[in-house]
């Protein structure tokens, strides 16, 4: 036993843990009512359990030092200045695992504090974001806005939101989602602006190309050159009342001016030429 006891301190003085536990375990289940081989073993799971850095780590020798304890209950010979001591080591484990609940807390309580500041320092963010998307004026801006407010957004640990922050948060997304759809709408209309403006430029380009030489569009394969670029090149779907009102005076004019064979190469040209789609 004495041996033991000599090998186990050597292990635990040269700083070997792993192998001072594996004489420890040993020892206590070799000679199970022996005192002194409980209480250094005892004394160094608890000793592990007060020190190490890590509260999992410090957690599992605890619980290790319940079972010796408890195995050692079961096997010694107890006596009244037994009890004592075993009562004395209940205390020191109960001390011991308050010490570690309390830790525990106060380190939930720290990272509580810290996803809290996070969620403050994103909320902000959002908020920048919001205004931003109001003033952008391009589609491009617009989308890379967008996706650094989704960015934003993916680092909130919504879960963890204070009620305040909850408030504040809600708000934010209701009046984001409108100013995100009150731009798209903006966005659009000047992307129509944008696609009318060119339709009734290519409009004028036909009217005037005609004009200056019809005679040359009674050709149908010059006829179709000409409206395949302009005339036919839009959308009617896009274009506002007054494009449309140009396109009917350009095309009543050229159908007018045609004769029978041209009037139906035209209406057909119409319906064949691909529109431009694109804004």
């Amino acid at each position: 036993m004495k041996n033991m006891i000599d090998l186990f301190n050597k292990y635990k003085n040269a700083g070997n843990i792993d192998e001072t536990l594996l004489v420890g375990r040993n020892m206590v289940n070799k000679y199970p009512d022996d005192f002194e081989s409980f209480h250094v073993y005892m004394d160094f799971l608890l000793m592990l359990a007060e020190k190490l850095p890590v509260i999992s780590e410090r957690n599992s020798f605890l619980q290790q030092a319940n079972i010796v304890l408890a195995f050692f209950e079961e096997n010694a010979n107890l006596d009244s200045e037994l009890i004592i001591v075993l009562g004395r080591y209940k205390n020191r484990i109960a001390d011991i695992a308050d010490s570690i609940n309390t830790e525990e807390d106060e380190k939930i309580e720290i990272q509580l504090k810290e996803i809290q500041r996070s969620n403050n320092q994103q909320i902000k963010e959002l908020y920048a974001l919001n205004q931003e998307l109001i003033a952008v004026n391009t589609q491009d801006a617009f989308d890379n806005t967008l996706n650094d407010i989704g960015l934003a957004d993916s680092r909130i640990e919504h879960d963890y939101l204070t009620d305040e922050q909850q408030k504040h948060y809600d708000q934010l997304n209701k009046s984001c989602a409108a100013d995100i759809s009150k731009k798209m709408q903006e966005l659009e209309h000047k992307k129509n602006i944008s696609y009318n403006k060119r339709a009734v430029e290519a409009y004028s380009k036909a009217f005037k190309k005609f004009k200056q030489d019809e005679n040359n569009y009674k050709n149908q394969s010059q006829l179709f050159k000409l409206v395949a670029s302009t005339l036919f090149a839009y959308d009617a779907g896009k274009l506002f009342n007054e494009t449309l009102i140009f396109y009917n005076h350009v095309y009543t004019y050229i159908f007018s001016k045609l004769d029978d064979d041209g009037k139906l190469a035209l209406t057909r040209f119409s319906i064949e030429c691909e529109r431009k789609l694109d804004y």
